[in-house]
């Protein structure tokens, strides 16, 4: 392939209060849960469970250490998803991008990963939960659950966005 691609429209629409207060939130509680677990990492044995199978029973087990590789995964994550989500201009599209659509498809981009963030909060609390010994099964379950629907939704909704108005 040679050549380049045509320079994407520029954003200017204002992300909406809603977007902007489920980001926020959504960090704020990963911020808070790695805090929860911070303050009661040295109280946590030395070994906890790092696997667990389909039925939520731990079958492989690990340092208490694997509690931080974890944190650090999912922060970075988090970060990630919540700075990507607010260069949707970036982001590969199915629809092709023009004038007239581009605002629309760039905020329903915008809203897909700040939901996919949402529901990265209850996998991570669920998680350390279970590494825990607490109940955390159902969280972990609920967050995979609704990332694909998010994405189908998402996916649907940017469909509609790049379709042209009458």
């Amino acid at each position: 392939m040679s050549g380049s691609a045509a320079p994407r429209p520029a954003r200017t629409y204002a992300t909406g209060a809603g977007t902007r207060a489920l980001r926020i939130l959504a960090l704020l509680c990963v911020a808070a849960i790695t805090l929860w677990l911070l303050l009661r990492y040295t109280a946590l044995p030395e070994t906890i469970p790092t696997h667990f199978d389909a039925t939520g029973e731990a079958d492989a087990f690990g340092s208490r250490s694997s509690v931080l590789l974890l944190a650090g995964v999912m922060v970075v994550l988090a970060a990630l998803l919540a700075w990507l989500s607010t260069k949707p201009r970036h982001l590969n599209y199915l629809a092709h991008l023009t004038d007239e659509n581009a605002q629309r498809v760039y905020r329903e981009g915008e809203r897909l990963l700040v939901w996919l963030l949402a529901a990265l909060v209850p996998i991570y609390l669920g998680l350390l939960l279970s590494m825990l010994g607490g109940p955390g099964t159902a969280l972990v379950v609920g967050g995979l659950v609704a990332m694909p629907v998010l994405v189908l939704v998402g996916a649907v909704r940017m469909s509609m966005a790049s379709t042209p108005r009458t």
